[in-house]
């Protein structure tokens, strides 16, 4: 006789796999037979869109749930609002019962019916033993009436959320986060002139990532940033609009993606020869993060550096052993500028793009990296029968004198075949390094 192995398994087991799925999915096991009836009532999870609920009958089911579970901890409450839904206040008194109860994840996503309205999370949020991750977005917060007390949180993503009644809030929240390891903070666009969150502070002795976000802002507020991170591993910077940025204690850095114009270009000064605070900013910043490995940098943070090069030097990069980068022709002067500040890097990926602005003749000189330590080169977005391309192709085969592997990534796919003279030519070149293997990719 065939048994039912599932069937075995206890209802402890049973509703520890069932709390992965989303609700919805936990409730239609019900029907599976007798014994699953209610079995998705004891899942210490919930976990839902409204979108899945016609009407407001998502309102009437969550205040069930947490009636029947009114004695249970909750491991985790996840809710997701669609933009036409307005809630009326309900999310915060479901968020303080589910705090109450000793939630270790919370991620809620607010309603968007009004760009101008928010829901303000409760004060209970500041004070929870038992959260490990926090995730809000669309959301309001309010300046804590007491000291933030988080000692289990490890990981905190903030995106869309007002910052009401204190601008050093985050500071306070932070201090309050012993143990923080993973921080996203992604501002939200002003389009109400709240001027929210103008001084942002992160400061902490745990945080290893640390990934911020601020585009654009429709007001002409003054912003500033400052990170103080002596544990920090990763950093994603995409911050155009903080007029002054603060960054130190960077020594744990590994990796970097930079994609910042340091208020440069949107409605911030234009870098000009005479600007030495905003000189001296980019320095300081580029300076703190000058022990990192792996850098990632786009095209538009390189074209502030372009103005940057002709006012200071860029710092020695020591540690660099892995660079990806945006160029274009009209950057072949900073992209060796920037080589000659990598003296150890190992592997370069170049994000290559054909602007419209005149090629510089830069390709004049070898930094030291091509001479010693770079084996392999990436070189993408090539257009076959470009000049510059493959002026800068013919460069690295010519001066790279450990190079093993060189990728080139044309956009035309005819070129991929072995057999054209491109791939002739670039096999038959006479390099430095005899054993560099050319690898073409369409």
């Amino acid at each position: 006789m065939n048994c039912d192995r599932i069937c075995e398994l206890p209802d402890s087991l049973l509703t520890q796999v069932l709390s992965y799925l989303p609700t919805i999915d936990s409730v239609k096991t019900s029907v599976l037979s007798k014994r699953w009836e209610f079995l998705w009532l004891r899942v210490p999870v919930l976990d839902l869109k409204v979108s899945d609920f016609p009407d407001e009958n998502y309102a009437s089911f969550i205040d069930n749930f947490l009636e029947f579970n009114r004695k249970s901890r909750m491991r985790k409450f996840k809710l997701k609002y669609d933009e036409y839904t307005y809630d009326d206040d309900r999310l915060a008194g479901w968020v303080v019962t589910t705090v109450d109860r000793g939630i270790q994840h919370l991620d809620a996503k607010g309603f968007e019916t009004n760009m101008c309205v928010r829901e303000f999370m409760p004060q209970n949020i500041y004070k929870c033993n038992t959260l490990v991750s926090l995730m809000l977005v669309t959301v309001g917060i309010e300046n804590p009436e007491f000291v933030v007390s988080l000692p289990s949180l490890k990981i905190m993503h903030l995106e869309d959320v007002w910052y009401y009644d204190d601008p050093l809030i985050m500071e306070k929240i932070i201090s309050g986060c012993p143990v923080l390891e993973d921080f996203v903070l992604i501002r939200p666009i002003d389009f109400c002139n709240l001027d929210v969150l103008q001084f942002l502070r992160v400061r902490s002795l745990s945080l290893r990532s640390f990934r911020l976000t601020f585009e654009y802002s429709v007001s002409c507020t003054y912003f500033s940033v400052e990170i103080d991170a002596p544990r920090l591993e990763y950093l994603n910077f995409n911050d155009d609009q903080s007029d002054t940025i603060v960054v130190k204690n960077m020594t744990s850095l590994s990796m970097i993606d930079i994609d910042s114009e340091f208020n440069v270009k949107f409605g911030g000064s234009r870098l000009e020869p005479g600007d030495l605070r905003k000189r001296d900013i980019i320095r300081d910043f580029l300076t703190a993060i000058s022990c990192v490995r792996h850098m990632i940098i786009s095209r538009r943070t390189l074209e502030v550096l372009d103005r940057y090069s002709k006012l200071g030097p860029i710092p020695k990069f020591n540690n660099l052993y892995r660079l990806q980068a945006a160029f274009s022709r009209s950057m072949l002067q900073l992209l060796l500028v920037f080589l000659e500040s990598c003296p150890n890097l190992e592997n370069l990926i170049l994000d290559f793009t054909v602007s419209t602005e005149p090629e510089q003749d830069g390709l004049t000189y070898v930094p030291q990296c091509l001479l010693s330590s770079l084996e392999c080169v990436e070189i993408r977005e090539l257009i076959m029968g470009e000049e510059t391309g493959e002026k800068l192709v013919r460069y690295f085969l010519k001066n790279s004198v450990v190079l093993k592997k060189l990728i080139l990534r044309f956009e035309d796919s005819s070129i991929a075949n072995q057999d054209s003279d491109i791939f002739k030519e670039l096999i038959t070149f006479t390099k430095p390094s005899p054993s560099c293997e050319v690898i073409i990719i369409h």
